[in-house]
């Protein structure tokens, strides 16, 4: 794995990035959001109100389907979506990377006083 961080990041920065790794859940919170920008929207949710025309892929082919729309060959449309996966897994990666700034604490082992 290439450590950008020294590559892109001042020393604040670094500090600032390793503060939010190590908050669990922030961290969760924000990779979840990030993601979904990219493959949740327009997906049908119980109690939500569905827009369909959030969806990246129905998106690309919808306007395929439309007389007026864009046309898009099946091969464009699979272009365009594996570059959308492609951008997930980049982005997933980013995050992956992101978490060899958490700390790992090694829990101290019990030192025994023998005069007890």
């Amino acid at each position: 794995m290439q450590d950008l961080s020294k590559e892109i990041l001042t020393e604040i920065e670094q500090e600032k990035v390793a503060k939010f790794c190590e908050d669990h859940i922030l961290f969760q919170a924000v990779k979840k959001y990030v993601l979904a920008v990219a493959y949740k929207q327009g997906v049908v949710e119980k109690g939500v109100e569905h827009k369909g025309g959030l969806n990246y892929a129905i998106n690309l082919a919808w306007g395929a389907t439309q007389q007026n729309g864009t046309p898009r060959s099946d091969e464009e449309l699979g272009q365009n979506l594996r570059a959308l996966t492609h951008a997930v897994q980049l982005v997933e990666s980013g995050f992956n990377e992101l978490t060899s700034f958490q700390k790992v604490v090694e829990p101290q082992e019990e030192k025994i006083n023998p005069a007890e």
